[in-house]
């Protein structure tokens, strides 16, 4: 039987993970509009073309420069978080809300990275936060019960006092009750977006016919775009390598991620931002764009995105890649008309974003949220087929390694 302490705990959590999703909501939603009103809105009220570009972006790599030099070297993203989280059995949350500003400055930016590294990021800390609060009362409840509403509110509201890390209480949140508080908190964020009539952030790219004679191009596909990928990744160790030896100071770095943000405000700005709000012209763009086009733009992408994160200007990389991996799918579907375009789009975009992301689970199930349940079978073939082959390599390595 559940006592009033197990009723309050419960019902306090729900709270707390309410607030989390509306936050989160809050987060996107500032996000979309900052942007919206900052690149296109204000745009039509002055006229100045590529100098308005050139005046905003100069104001906000100062105010990123200025919150940076005062905070530190944030966001944080969400490996980071569950890097110290693995490490730590906790998180530092205290300075999450600064995450967050900083993250929003950045993305409202245009710069080449996506809101779900920074976002998640903070959702990780902030139920670091709310598990510590309820481990406290819960600890504490004698001292807490029966209190006054002013206390009450100070012990369930303070943000830095009364809270009792996992590492000092050796006692987890109950399994079922962060079921409860991760499905009750997904609850409020949808039903939030659906309120405010918020498109999904994942677009069908359309409907498809494909049949088993494409599967005669499946192989030759995948190997490409995993060939693809893999090729950028050595590219990238390059690029990285000599951007790293550049001794230049944080202002500086900052300084030339602007800078490179502006360039792409006038050469390509298909190209801003993480690609998130871009999904939904990709096909016209794939169907219309020649094939070189598409190529140069999917690898400019990925480049755009790298100088960004080595610049400071950091962020995630899911849907920057997503966008340069279905770029990709699209140059070669034009080059065999007579396969199914989602098919071709779906096997390189897949492979091509396993071998960017190295991670096949992630990249497979979030690929395949933008193509029709048909294709399902091919992406767990896909999956399998790369774990698998991931596998054998370091089966092969070790027992090179062993034989020498």
């Amino acid at each position: 039987m559940f006592g009033k302490k197990d009723v309050v705990l419960v019902l306090l959590g729900l709270v707390y993970s309410s607030v989390i999703a509306l936050v989160s909501y809050g987060f996107i939603m500032v996000e979309k509009l900052g942007s919206h009103f900052l690149w296109e809105s204000l745009p039509h009220q002055f006229h100045l073309g590529s100098v308005y570009s050139l005046l905003v972006l100069g104001l906000l790599t100062s105010l990123v420069t200025f919150l940076k030099t005062k905070w530190g070297n944030l966001p944080r993203t969400s490996h980071d978080l569950l890097h110290e989280l693995a490490e730590n059995k906790t998180v530092s949350y205290h300075n999450t809300w600064q995450n967050l500003v900083l993250a929003l400055v950045i993305l409202i930016s245009g710069a080449g990275v996506g809101p779900e590294a920074p976002l998640l990021g903070a959702v990780i800390a902030y139920s670091i936060w709310q598990a510590d609060k309820l481990r406290y009362l819960e600890a504490n409840w004698n001292q807490v019960n029966g209190q006054r509403v002013l206390k009450w509110l100070e012990y369930l509201f303070h943000p830095s006092r009364y809270l009792l890390p996992y590492p000092a209480s050796q006692k987890q949140t109950g399994k079922k009750l962060r079921n409860l508080l991760i499905a009750n908190g997904l609850l409020v964020f949808w039903l939030m977006m659906r309120l405010t009539d918020q498109p999904s952030f994942v677009t069908k790219l359309g409907d498809t016919s494909w049949s088993l004679m494409d599967i005669l191009f499946f192989l030759p596909l995948c190997l490409y775009g995993f060939a693809v990928g893999k090729g950028y990744m050595w590219l990238k160790g390059g690029i990285r390598g000599g951007l790293d030896r550049l001794s230049f100071t944080l202002p500086t770095k900052l300084s030339l991620g602007g800078i490179a943000i502006f360039l792409v405000t006038l050469l390509a700005p298909t190209l801003l931002f993480s690609g998130q709000h871009s999904l939904h012209s990709v096909v016209e763009l794939g169907l219309e764009t020649p094939v070189l086009t598409l190529i140069f733009l999917s690898f400019a992408k990925l480049l755009f995105l790298e100088i960004c994160l080595w610049s400071g200007w950091t962020g995630g990389d899911i849907f920057p890649i997503t966008f340069s991996a279905f770029l990709q799918g699209f140059a070669v579907a034009q080059v065999f008309p007579r396969v199914d375009s989602l098919f071709v789009v779906l096997v390189v975009s897949l492979s091509m974003a396993i071998a960017l992301l190295e991670k096949e689970w992630l990249a497979g199930i979030f690929i395949s949220l933008f193509f029709p349940i048909q294709f399902f079978p091919i992406s767990l073939l896909m999956i399998g087929l790369m774990i698998l082959g991931r596998k054998l390599s370091l089966s092969i390595i070790k027992t090179e390694k062993t034989g020498s």
